[in-house]
């Protein structure tokens, strides 16, 4: 029996669709397994690290007292987030009150907008500290 001409490219098509079907399943089923291996930290851990991250962003700090026009944009957006994630981890874990504290600390000193308080760079200190072991 012979397949008509018409039926050729219907089977030809048919075989190409299942390939890709396949295809998109293979590769959405990679990019899960690789996005689950990568996302194992949760939780506190997720929140500390989330906080260090933040706080990062917001620097360079400056070195003095300056007028709220004069940061960067997101400085104290970032320096909020942080305290925000800080005090989340603390809350669940123990582990992160001191990480917590300090970055309250530097919260405190951004919102003064007196960058040079002793105090306030103690703490931005001891955050920059904790965040290395995070």
């Amino acid at each position: 029996m012979r397949i008509s001409e018409s039926e050729e490219p219907v089977a030809a098509r048919r075989r190409l669709v299942l390939a890709g079907v396949a295809g998109f399943a293979v590769g959405a089923g990679m990019i899960g397994v690789l996005w689950a291996s990568t996302t194992a930290v949760s939780g506190p851990t997720a929140d500390a690290k989330a906080a260090c991250a933040a706080l990062a962003r917001a620097e360079p700090l400056p070195e003095g007292r300056v007028g709220r026009g004069t940061l960067e944009p997101g400085v104290l957006q970032h320096i909020m987030a942080a305290d925000a994630l800080a005090a989340a981890a603390a809350e669940v874990s123990s582990t992160y009150d001191d990480l917590a504290d300090h970055i309250d600390g530097v919260r405190r000193m951004a919102l003064s907008l007196n960058f040079a308080d002793p105090n306030g760079r103690r703490h931005l200190a001891q955050a920059r500290e904790i965040c290395g072991t995070v």
